[in-house]
């Protein structure tokens, strides 16, 4: 396999982890009156779940560029 032919493959893993723009929110468990305000934590389980999406697939890509740099140093064939 030709340097070019590694170079692009390299290219075409690291193209496919998404831009690094997670969302960031505060995890302080909301309280009422010192109980757990379950209706607060109700309105924010749509913006929880957003924030775990996008971090695991940042971290699935991220994961399969390594890899992908991995196997290219063993020399092996499959990269990418």
């Amino acid at each position: 396999m030709s340097e070019a032919e590694n170079i692009e493959r390299v290219t075409n893993a690291l193209r496919k982890v998404p831009e690094k723009h997670l969302l960031i929110i505060e995890l302080n468990v909301p309280l009422k009156d010192g109980e757990i305000d379950y209706e607060k934590l109700r309105d924010i389980r749509p913006e929880v779940e957003l924030a775990i999406a996008e971090a695991m697939a940042y971290g699935a890509f991220t994961l399969i560029a390594v890899d992908t740099l991995k196997n290219l140093i063993a020399g092996k064939s499959d990269v990418g």
